[in-house]
């Protein structure tokens, strides 16, 4: 039985995406961030970043979303959201999930929490206001690779997919949302067709709205 320690429309949305796309046997268990659970002693031993998702599996403890995303993924025994070993796919999977676990995550949740990056209270909204912009470049280029494919891979979808749909859920809170780039907007009007996606948005209580056909 695997384990997902989460929160709603947190980091974990994408393994529980693929949770669910994998007909895996799991398990959630809430992390309140409102209550900061994360940073408490119990889960600090499961997670010593104190961040979330941890997933449990056994002896195994897994935290930072995208190696769970990956440990799922190759614990399907069909092997759909992965390229299997030796596939030429599968350098080109993890090329898509490292650029959106270190680019695209990382510069929104800069947007996100830019009063954490400054001691000058005065500046933040000059950062929110640098990154916006940086932000509309890397949506740019991800809608430009969308025009070439229907996913991230091509006709098929892997769980590279699910993290960008995590991803471009949380920027459409941006001055430019999401839905304001053609094929990104197609993009999640199709996963947001998936019974996975609209069963786990259902149970973190995410509308999909924006994008409905």
């Amino acid at each position: 039985m695997l384990q997902l320690h989460y929160f709603p429309d947190n980091a974990s949305l994408a393994p529980h995406l693929l949770l669910v796309e994998t007909r895996a046997q799991y398990e959630l268990k809430l992390v309140d961030r409102r209550s900061d659970a994360q940073k408490s002693a119990d889960y600090l031993k499961l997670n010593p970043a104190g961040r979330i998702p941890t997933l449990v599996h056994g002896n195994l403890v897994l935290f930072e979303s995208p190696a769970i995303c990956i440990y799922i993924c190759e614990q399907d025994s069909t092997s759909r959201f992965i390229p299997p070993q030796a596939h030429r796919d599968r350098p080109v999977f993890f090329q898509w999930l490292a650029y959106l676990n270190n680019t695209l995550q990382t510069e929104y949740m800069l947007w996100r929490y830019a009063e954490k990056h400054t001691t000058e209270p005065g500046s933040v909204e000059t950062i929110k206001a640098a990154q916006a912009i940086r932000l509309v470049e890397i949506l740019a280029l991800l809608n430009a690779e969308l025009g070439r494919k229907r996913f991230m891979l091509g006709d098929q979808v892997y769980g590279c997919d699910h993290f960008l749909f995590m991803l471009a859920l949380w920027c459409e809170n941006l001055p430019r949302p999401t839905s304001s780039y053609e094929n990104l907007s197609r993009f999640m009007r199709e996963m947001s067709q998936r019974p996975a996606v609209q069963q786990v948005c259902k149970i973190e209580n995410i509308s999909l709205l924006s994008y409905s056909a």
